[in-house]
């Protein structure tokens, strides 16, 4: 039997798309295309996990299990390669397809085979999905006086939000900020650019977008900072990337305060979303971005100022040497409690 007009025309379209060799250049069918629009508003219904395309094994690799939800629950961790989803082979074909086949409806189940480079045989994992609720931004006090705020992506009321938790931070007088970015897969790149602005000068260069015919847009803070000369130590790690490397770039390039965890992801590409007739959509990279100082962090990321690493380990005992190790730099006292 052929198969359905559309999904002749979307095969069609992948086919295509599968010979620019750019996985982040994708295609995206109506009801993928409303995953993506969900995840910019911040919850959906799935494993919770970030997931990319690893080019080297051809499948989906697990880039961060979010802590506390099926996926890392279940026994899931960073790295691992998805191979088959419910007994079916998902090798050699592309990532908007296998996130669809891997999300689904709260309380159904997914049997995900994972092969781990530390382990002789692949195996199965059985994950019940579950509701996923993606906060934008958590505020505390931590080592005492230093105002804490993690950003876990940048949809479109991000730069609103930091300035907001920011301002009301500082209404605490703190001795110094600490801006955790770990496990941000990024968003819209207008937003990194008002993030940035909450730190930075006004007028200061957060980005340069360069295009394949040598044109460049130069990106430049537009507002006012918040805070102009208070500590920052930005934490990453290896879930940080687009518009979390973009941030975090500047910030570091500008020596406006130092990054502390593990080296970013390393996605220095900027994609063009163009919805179509019958909403799905075409994602096509359309610009690589650089760091004010001209870095390239396509494929390499940032590395950090003093690198820290979080093992599985750390995570079940739930401790976290890089939050300790940034309030440690910010002279604070990492035994106190967090105070919300």
């Amino acid at each position: 039997e052929l198969p359905a007009s559309d999904e002749a025309t979307y095969a069609a379209i992948r086919g295509v798309l599968s010979q620019v060799e750019d996985p982040n250049t994708s295609f995206m069918s109506p009801d993928e295309a409303e995953f993506f629009r969900n995840n910019l508003q911040g919850s959906y219904e799935g494993i919770g996990a970030r997931v990319d395309w690893d080019m080297n094994f051809d499948t989906v690799r697990i880039v961060e299990p979010f802590e506390n939800q099926p996926a890392w629950e279940a026994g899931i961790r960073r790295d691992d390669l998805i191979t088959h989803i419910d007994g079916k082979e998902i090798i050699g074909t592309d990532l908007t397809s296998a996130i669809e086949k891997i999300r689904g409806p709260k309380g159904t189940s997914v049997v995900l085979t994972i092969v781990r480079l530390t382990e002789e045989q692949p195996f199965d994992v059985e994950v019940v999905r579950d509701r996923i609720e993606i906060p934008t931004i958590e505020a505390e006090t931590v080592g005492g006086d230093i105002a804490y705020v993690k950003l876990n992506t940048f949809n479109e009321n991000a730069g609103q939000l930091v300035r907001n938790a920011v301002t009301a931070a500082l209404e605490q007088q703190p001795s110094a900020l600490i801006f955790d970015l770990r496990g941000n897969p990024g968003g819209l790149l207008r937003q990194a650019v008002e993030v940035a602005s909450v730190f930075l000068p006004k007028g200061e260069k957060v980005l340069i977008e360069r295009f394949a015919d040598g044109k460049q847009d130069v990106y430049r803070t537009e507002e006012d900072p918040v805070m102009s000369d208070l500590p920052i130590i930005v934490l990453v790690n290896e879930g940080s990337a687009s518009a979390s490397e973009i941030v975090a770039g500047a910030i570091q390039d500008m020596k406006r305060g130092q990054l502390v965890g593990a080296t970013t992801y390393g996605k220095g590409s900027v994609q063009l979303p163009q919805t179509l007739s019958d909403g799905s959509i075409l994602r096509v990279t359309v610009a690589r971005w650089f760091t004010p100082n001209d870095r390239t962090i396509d494929g390499a990321g940032l590395a950090p100022d003093v690198a820290v690493e979080l093992t599985d380990e750390d995570r079940q005992a739930q401790r976290d040497p890089q939050l300790v190790k940034a309030i440690e730099l910010l002279g604070g006292d990492p035994a106190l409690p967090p105070v919300q």
